[in-house]
């Protein structure tokens, strides 16, 4: 076929939509292939999601592979002039050239095929073999490795699998043990436990004597009696336990094994309010009666008057 600017840069166009198309299809395939491998790895078949990872990873790489492509052709319409006005392959559009006529034998699009041709008549067949076969390294590194038909690394397919399983929700991890792991001894089993310190502590509350320290004496018992209500005790119940159990973790945190003696509150008694004599103020400022227990006639008042400004 020979090589027309105008019927070129129509194929470019034609190759650009025509890529964008084949994205967009590769990209909704993926899609659903991913959402297919979720139950797969939540039933536990690991080998069958492996080997459909790989084809999702190789179509992945191809749509990228004609992201570039698309990307050569595009530079290529804005370089078209390059291409027209000399019979060797400028270095402006070298990498461009070499790449579209690489990728037009390994990418199923008709328009790279005709581009290919178009290119073949304008620079030879000798180029267009050595940029299909890659023997002057002139083509992209980056769109040669998305071509190949190389297996994914192991790294790559752990990646992709844990992407699917995080994004659908699925409990997998690469490393995963797959025997359920720990004992029932780690689980807790809910009950509550009562400790050996639950005894004295109910103890102590039916006999308060035993608690308290030495040389306390009866009076000391005679006055809790009269402080302190009787309560009678009643059996221990879970929430007595708990609470007994969260005092005695208390004491074991705060302070030594050895408790101190508790002292318990006298309880006031009442006793004689001591006689206070009068002050000389005060008896001098207290009106006093007439001897026949009357009330004072103003001359005594007057007298008083003149006491207190002498005073």
């Amino acid at each position: 076929m020979p090589f027309h600017v105008t019927k070129f840069k129509v194929e470019l166009k034609l190759a650009i939509n025509r890529l964008k198309l084949l994205q967009v299809k590769k990209s909704s395939l993926n899609l659903k292939a991913r959402r297919e491998i979720a139950p797969l790895l939540e039933a536990g078949k690991i080998e069958s999601a492996t080997v459909r990872v790989e084809n999702i990873i190789r179509e992945d790489l191809n749509v990228e592979a004609l992201e570039m492509v698309e990307l050569y052709c595009e530079l290529l319409i804005a370089r078209v002039g390059l291409v027209d006005q000399s019979r060797t392959v400028d270095p402006g559009v070298s990498e461009a050239v070499h790449s579209i006529i690489y990728a037009s034998s390994r990418v199923d699009v008709r328009e790279l095929t005709m581009l290919r041709e178009m290119l073949t008549a304008k620079y030879g067949k000798e180029l267009v073999l050595e940029a299909m076969d890659n023997s002057t390294g002139l083509v992209n590194a980056k769109l040669v490795r998305k071509l190949s038909v190389n297996t994914p690394p192991d790294s790559l397919i752990r990646m992709y699998l844990t992407e699917i399983a995080s994004f659908y929700h699925v409990k997998w991890r690469p490393d995963e043990d797959v025997t359920p792991g720990g004992s029932d001894d780690d689980t807790p089993s809910g009950g509550l436990k009562e400790p050996e310190s639950v005894i004295p502590v109910v103890l102590a509350e039916s006999e308060p004597s035993a608690v308290v320290g030495e040389g306390s004496g009866d009076e000391l018992a005679s006055d809790k009696d009269e402080a302190l209500p009787s309560v009678p005790l009643a059996k221990p119940t879970a929430a007595t336990t708990a609470t007994a159990i969260a005092a005695t973790d208390e004491l074991e945190t705060e302070g030594p094994a050895v408790e101190p003696p508790i002292v318990l509150p006298r309880a006031a008694t009442p006793s004689k309010a001591p006689a206070t004599q009068p002050t000389a103020n005060k008896a001098k400022a207290s009106p006093q009666q007439s001897s026949d227990g009357g009330i004072p006639s103003l001359e005594d008042l007057q007298k008083r008057f003149e006491a207190l400004k002498r005073a």
